[in-house]
């Protein structure tokens, strides 16, 4: 019996491709482009298949072999970021951040305030208590009133195909773009009003440090501090649009730190002002998640911890039920009623 055999997917695609691209010489442009492009990100899963995977000596340690990944990875996100997104966008001629006195933190808990977990709760609490700086708490509702992504970026995250992590990216970016402030996370604790030389920036985000998190993300944009019409903010913000109006997945977690690295490390007037930054690494807001957590509660113990930032960074994943009397019992359910 004779069954008929199917062409491949890749080889209808391609001929569909050709024949369209006969009768249009300006679309057989754009899909060249198109298909070089997928190339190059192909060579991503490539790169760190062969250099972050097979090439990656076995007999070094385990640390140094998850290193080794990483900065394979960076590196090879990096190259294909700097080819086709950087300078993408709408051009910006002026480094031109607005002073407004009126400046908020902004965080988003999508199904409301009041419907989120103890933690994040007290969370937003500490940041009422300690900070000069209105808190304004945006759900699903009040978030589109507030900033209008495009169409196509709300479909690829309401469709599965962007992580929410990714979404939050793109709208705090968003919303420091059109109201410029700051950008607190829901699991960000305060323990001390903004520091005055994060005020004074045009634009601020914490360095990665070496102890903890992944150090090859560059930045951490837990926080972030952005004046309205800073360049790098700007900048940052048509990479991460036009990357998702055009790929239909994301390449890496880390990735939109990954673009800010690459913008940075590429961009001669973002160069500049990056340097201009204060460079602080994120340990410090890390200290008491990974140290002193589950232990009891003891005030100067706590104090001495939180010292070295005015916020500590929790985490809501892989999160037991606080032990009573424990530091972080106390700051869910007493630091702030």
């Amino acid at each position: 019996m004779h069954i008929k055999q199917e062409r491949p997917k890749a080889v209808r695609t391609f001929l569909l491709t050709y024949c369209i691209c006969r009768f249009n010489d300006r679309l057989s442009i754009d899909v060249t482009m198109l298909f070089s492009q997928r190339i190059s990100r192909m060579y991503i899963q490539f790169d760190r298949l062969v250099n972050g995977h097979i090439l990656n000596p076995v007999w070094h340690s385990r640390k140094e072999r998850h290193d080794r990944r990483e900065e394979v990875q960076a590196n090879s996100l990096e190259r294909y970021l700097s080819k086709w997104y950087l300078g993408s966008g709408p051009a910006i001629r002026h480094d031109s951040p607005v002073s407004d006195s009126q400046e908020k933190i902004y965080s988003i808990w999508l199904q409301g305030e009041e419907q989120a977990p103890p933690l994040v709760r007290a969370c937003f609490a500490s940041i009422r208590r300690h900070c000069t700086q209105p808190l304004e708490v945006l759900d699903a509702l009040s978030l589109k009133e507030k900033i209008k992504l495009p169409d196509v970026i709300v479909r690829k995250y309401e469709s599965g195909k962007m992580l929410p992590a990714h979404y939050a990216d793109i709208c705090r970016v968003e919303l420091l773009h059109r109201y410029g402030g700051y950008w607190l996370d829901s699991t960000c604790f305060v323990t001390a009003p903004v520091p005055k030389c994060f005020v004074e920036q045009d634009f601020f985000m914490y360095m990665t440090g070496t102890k903890y998190g992944s150090p090859y993300s560059f930045v951490q944009n837990c926080f972030i501090r952005a004046r309205k019409g800073s360049y790098l903010l700007e900048a940052w913000r048509n990479m991460i649009i036009e990357y998702w109006r055009r790929e239909e997945s994301h390449t890496d977690y880390f990735q939109h730190q990954l673009m800010f690295k690459t913008l940075v490390r590429h961009d001669p007037k973002a160069s500049g002002l990056f340097e201009k930054m204060l460079h602080i690494d994120q340990d410090p807001t890390h200290v008491l998640w990974e140290t002193i957590r589950d232990r009891r509660y003891d005030e100067s113990e706590f104090n001495s911890t939180t010292s070295g930032a005015f916020f500590q960074k929790l985490s809501l994943r892989g999160i037991p039920v606080p032990v009573t009397g424990s530091t972080l019992y106390e700051m869910i359910y007493n630091m702030n009623s």
